[in-house]
């Protein structure tokens, strides 16, 4: 974090979701301060304190890895889903990352009438077995944490 220079040019998603997520994940590494109360969702507006003169880029999240080939782009905050497109491993090449405690996790919801359902517990087992996050491993080197 120590290397992100005065002024830099940090490239984030736009979406609701990963845009709050991006902005909380600079609070996190306190290059920013975000307005109290927030939640999940704030805005680049809910940014009260940013000392390190930080620009803000918002694009959408597929244009995300190739903003790294732009000289004018400092740092980019990319998903998992995108970052392995270019090769580069989300814990091997990041400047920062995300926790195991991140509230950015995948959940399995099934209605009330079938939570108890035969298929959705056995898909629950498999869903939450040491084979899945074994691939989950592989396929997002290193960037998939089991939320289980």
């Amino acid at each position: 974090v120590a290397q992100i220079k005065e002024g830099a040019t940090v490239a984030i998603p736009n979406d609701p979701t990963n845009l709050g997520r991006a902005l909380l994940l600079l609070q996190k590494e306190k290059l920013i301060t975000l307005k109290e109360g927030k939640g999940l969702l704030p805005i680049a507006l809910d940014i009260t304190d940013n000392p390190r003169h930080l620009q803000i880029m918002e694009l959408e999240g597929a244009q995300l890895p190739r903003v790294l080939d732009d000289p004018k782009v400092d740092v980019a905050i990319i998903s998992t889903t995108y970052i392995q497109q270019t090769g580069l491993s989300p814990v091997h090449d990041s400047v920062f990352i995300e926790d195991k405690n991140s509230p950015y996790v995948n959940i399995l919801v099934a209605r009330e009438d079938n939570k108890n359902a035969e298929n959705v517990k056995e898909f629950l087992q498999s869903y939450q077995s040491s084979e899945v996050a074994k691939a989950a491993e592989t396929i997002f080197n290193g960037g998939a944490v089991p939320g289980w």
